[in-house]
């Protein structure tokens, strides 16, 4: 039987910082066992149910918390978050990540309120 060898991915493999931006923004925060403090409260807003004209602001400032450690821990020198409601229930967003050596990483993304 043959053996199928994937790569390690590591955390410092720039290659995998929007995985991490997205992990991030998408779970739920005070949810995942290894790190409470982990994650986005964009399960909060959901609660909610519907989008309201202050709910892209609120999408933004959750998915700048939710990324903030990245800055903290030096894996990411800026980060930059644009949201706009899009469709009844949607939110579209655009979020740029600056390395350290400058170069962006830019994620576009849909958040839906239900």
């Amino acid at each position: 039987m043959e053996t199928l060898s994937l790569p390690a991915v590591m955390i410092e493999d720039w290659s995998d910082i929007r995985e991490l931006a997205l992990m991030s923004i998408g779970t739920d925060k005070g949810r995942w066992w290894a790190a409470p403090a982990f994650g986005s409260d964009l399960w909060k807003l959901r609660q909610e149910g519907k989008i309201t004209g202050r709910t892209a602001a609120a999408v933004r400032q959750l998915i700048l918390e939710a990324l903030a450690w990245l800055k903290a821990d030096g894996l990411v020198r800026d980060i930059d978050c644009r949201a706009e409601q899009s469709g009844r229930d949607t939110i579209t967003y655009t979020v740029t990540v600056t390395r350290p050596n400058g170069n962006p990483v830019t994620i576009k993304e849909v958040w839906n309120a239900v």
